[in-house]
This record gives C-alpha cells, structure tokens and sequence, in this order.
C-alpha cells in the first residue's frame, strides 16, 4: 500500500466537492486492504472506501481519515457464474457481462463501482431491481478478518446492506449470478436505458440521486417537485431542472452549500426518509444520512 498526505480527494468525486484528505492509498491486494485497516486503527481515524466517487462529497478542508479507492477490478466468468472485484467499474461489469451473453442491463447508467454498488445496493427504484438480484455472496474485511457474507447476511434492502453498519468495512469481491440472454437483445437495452438516462437525468458536476424515495414507493424527485424547489439554489449547489432529485455544482459550489440545500430540502418535505449521499465531515465522519 502506497501511503499519501494531504491528497485532495474532493476532485475525485462526481460533483467535484471537498478539500484533501490527511492520508490516502490505493489498495490493489488483500495485503494492501490489511494494511490500511490496521493503519487506520493506529492512527484512530476512519476508513474512508470511495468507490467510482459518485454519492460521496467531502467537507472543504483536511478530512481527518484514511480515504482509499479499490483498484483490483478483475472479472472471473464461468458459465452463469461471475465473480468481480469490487475495484470493478459497474458499467464495465455490464458490458463485459454482456459479451457473454449475461444480463446485468437493468443496473445500466448507474454510475461507479462494483463495491460501491454494492455497499449501497444500487438499482432502479424501489419497485425496480437491485444488484442484489444477482448476488450469491459477498468477501469483505472486517475487523481485520476476512469474512464471506452469504446475500442474507448481507441483509440487502432499498439503498442498503449490512455493511453501512460495519465501521471500516472494506468489500472486496462478489460472487453473482446472472440470467443469460442473447447478446443482441441485451446490448439493445443497454442502449436503450442509457438514451433514457441521458434524457432524463443530467450529465453534470453530480453526486447521482441525493434522496430515497419515501416508504410508499413515491419517488423522491416527485416531492420535491411539489415543494417548488426544481432550480432551487443556494451558493454553487443547484436542484437541477432537469430531475429534482440531482443536486449540481453549478458554480463552485462548497460543502456548506450541500448541507444547506440538503436541509432546506428535509425541510420542505418532511416525508423523505434518508440521505443516498454520504456526505463526510472534517472528523471523517457521516454529517447526514
């Protein structure tokens, strides 16, 4: 593990938000995962696991933590059965996957990494399908032994698992299943969902969808709408226009932005029930959820 100081780290992130953490690495073995856990704990500081850099803003100076982004991303493919690292780059998995005539499209156009999917359970809404759908197991290090995790103990649900409870959790490979279909009927859906995703949902300095839908299904997006907060603004952090539920950097924007416009949200719509972003302090740890 190469260890850093003082990297910025909100540079590495989808909506381009956040100052530098005091030490960052690069894990590309299990040696390496091991070692940034146990330096983590020397040093008492969370584990900070960013995935692809989508649902994750940083607070503006030094995060006081060990932030370290997965690098293994190798796919191992027999017949039905897939095992990918969590490193893995989702809409690589998918492309891959189909080329094999294996049928991840549902997940299409959801951003970033097998183990950030993962972690939050990334899918449609929560009538759609997950990525638990296809998993069989989960190898994750915790407290500084590796454990494989059957799906039930994972204990997926709507945007979560088991592992948003387990402090300096580092998920590092699945074993998943998937349904085989021909590759051209698959790859026309690919297609299809990332035309609708790029109608739909903008393209720009994004974190992705920032709130859950509510216990009833209705779409988050749809609240805030009815709230009169589409274009809404406050500092360099915008309610996009174009979906409601997308928060922009539209001119930069600071974490103090984020956090004012996340509560003004919570606010006006009192229904919503949880935060998807995760959005970190100084101290390195969740501000909301």
């Amino acid at each position: 593990m190469l260890l850093q100081e003082h990297i910025p780290v909100g540079t590495k992130t989808t909506m381009k938000i956040g100052g530098s953490a005091r030490w960052y690495a690069e894990l590309l073995t299990k040696a390496d995962a091991e070692e940034a856990q146990r330096f983590a704990r020397e040093k008492n500081v969370p584990l900070i696991v960013l995935g692809g850099g989508a649902n994750t803003v940083f607070a503006d100076g030094t995060i006081d933590a060990l932030v370290v982004r997965i690098k293994a991303d190798a796919v191992r493919i027999d017949g039905r059965n897939v095992v990918a690292e969590a490193g893995t780059i989702l809409a690589s998995l998918i492309n891959t996957c189909a080329e094999h005539e294996l049928d991840l499209s549902a997940l299409t156009g959801i951003p970033g990494t097998v183990g950030g999917a993962l972690f939050g359970n990334a899918g449609q809404g929560p009538k759609g399908t997950w990525l638990d759908s296809f998993v069989t197991s989960v190898t994750a290090l915790v407290d500084g032994e590796w454990k494989t995790f059957s799906k039930d103990e994972c204990d997926f649900r709507y945007r979560e698992s088991a592992f948003k409870q387990m402090p300096d959790v580092v998920l590092w490979e699945t074993n998943l299943i998937f349904p085989s279909r021909p590759e051209t009927k698959i790859k026309a859906d690919i297609e299809r969902l990332i035309k609708r995703r790029f109608e739909t949902q903008p393209h720009l300095k994004t974190a992705g969808s920032c709130f859950k839908a509510v216990g009833d299904g209705t779409p988050a997006w749809q609240l805030i709408e009815k709230a009169g907060l589409r274009g809404f603004k406050i500092g360099g952090v915008q309610v996009s226009e174009k979906h409601a539920n997308f928060l922009l950097n539209v001119d930069k924007a600071t974490f103090a932005d984020v956090l004012a416009v996340t509560q003004k949200i919570c606010e006006a719509v009192p229904q919503i029930e949880g935060i998807e972003m995760r959005l970190y302090g100084e101290d390195g740890k969740v501000v909301r959820s």
